[in-house]
């Protein structure tokens, strides 16, 4: 049986310190979601990224921001 796709907010980094920095700041503040490896979908800099729910993807964005953390970009894609 195949597993069913969900949409997901994924967050991708230029190096594994950017990755690293996003993982420590989102469990000091209690953000969602958690670091996994570079879906085959996306290319980036390194090999992690920040996966969140869709419905998070704002506030993933704003704390991205308010942070001043590093990354590539930020994509919805179905996983």
């Amino acid at each position: 049986m195949l597993r069913e796709k969900k949409t997901y907010t994924v967050v991708t980094f230029p190096n594994t310190t950017a990755a690293l920095a996003m993982e420590a700041a989102c469990k000091e503040n209690g953000m969602p979601g958690r670091i996994i490896p570079m879906p085959s979908v996306l290319s980036a800099g390194c090999g992690l990224s920040w996966r969140a729910a869709e419905e998070e993807h704002d506030l993933i964005c704003a704390f991205l921001e308010e942070k001043g953390l590093i990354y590539q970009t930020v994509h919805v894609v179905e996983l």
